[in-house]
C-alpha cells in the first residue's frame, strides 16, 4: 500500500498525535530550561494577503514571546522579468505585513528563509563585477530595496552579530562548481526586531552562523542562537 505525504500543518496540528508526542514532552519538561508552552507556537498560518499568497512562500507562527515567519522571497528571473515585482510589490507588502504584526502583538517579529538578496559588499564573492547589475539577487534594486525594509527598523542578525566578517556565504553556484573554492553569496538571513538584542529582552539572539559543510544542496543550513531566559 502506497503511503500518502504527510502534509505541513499536520505538524503543528492539536490532533491526537499531536497531544500524544505533547504529553511525552511534558514528563522531561522539568529537564528543560523553560516551559513547554514557551517553544510551542500558539498559531499557526500561510496566508499573508493579496495575491501574493498564490505563490505558497510562508509559514507564520505565533509564539508568546514573537513572531516568526519562514519566507521565501521571490528570485527577480534570469532575465529579470520579476525584478519589478519583488521590489516594488513583494518588498513592500511584506514589510508592511511584517509591521502590522508587531503592532498587532505587541510583541517582536523575526523573518527568516532564503531572501535571495545578497546585501553588502561582504556578502558577495566578487562585489563588483560588472555584469552584478544585471544578476537577480545583487542587483542595486534589490539591495537598495533590503537597505530600505532594515532602515524601517530591522537588524540582519548575522550582520548584527558579526559586522566585519567576511567569506560567509550560504549559497554556491553548483553549475560553476564554486563550493569549494567559496566562490559565494549570503542569500540565507534571520531578520529581526531591535528587541533580539536587548538584555532586557525575554528572548536574545546570541550569534548566527552557516554550516558550510553540510553539502546535497546549492545552499547550506543557517542558525540562529537564541537564549530564551525563563519566566
Amino acid at each position: 500500500k502506497k503511503g500518502t505525504q504527510t502534509k505541513i500543518g499536520s505538524f503543528f496540528s492539536n490532533g491526537k498525535a499531536n497531544n500524544e508526542t505533547k504529553k511525552k514532552t511534558e514528563v522531561k519538561e522539568k529537564d528543560l530550561p523553560v516551559s513547554y508552552e514557551t517553544l510551542v507556537p500558539t498559531e499557526v498560518t500561510y496566508e499573508l494577503g493579496k495575491e501574493i499568497d498564490n505563490e505558497g512562500r510562508t509559514i507564520i507562527l505565533d509564539f508568546p514571546w514573537a513572531t516568526i515567519v519562514n519566507v521565501y522571497v521571490p528570485n527577480s528571473g534570469q532575465k529579470l522579468e520579476r525584478l519589478d515585482f519583488r521590489t516594488n510589490e513583494w518588498d513592500k507588502f511584506f514589510v508592511e505585513y511584517m509591521q502590522k504584526k508587531q503592532k498587532d502583538r505587541s510583541l517582536p517579529v523575526m523573518w527568516l528563509g532564503d531572501l535571495n538578496i545578497a546585501h553588502r559588499a561582504y556578502d558577495i564573492w566578487n562585489d563588483g563585477a560588472k555584469h552584478l547589475d544585471k544578476q537577480a539577487g545583487v542587483t542595486p534594486q534589490e539591495r537598495e530595496s533590503f537597505t530600505e525594509q532594515l532602515e524601517i527598523g530591522f537588524f540582519d542578525a548575522f550582520r548584527k552579530l558579526h559586522p566585519d566578517a567576511k567569506g560567509h556565504y550560504s549559497y554556491w553556484s553548483q553549475r560553476a562548481g564554486n563550493r569549494e573554492p567559496n566562490k559565494g553569496l549570503r542569500l540565507d538571513y534571520f531578520v529581526c526586531s531591535p528587541e533580539f538584542f536587548s538584555e532586557d529582552s525575554q528572548v536574545i539572539a546570541r550569534d548566527s552562523y552557516m554550516i558550510d559543510d553540510i553539502i546535497g544542496s546549492d545552499h547550506c543550513p543557517v542558525v540562529l542562537e537564541l537564549e530564551i531566559k525563563p519566566k
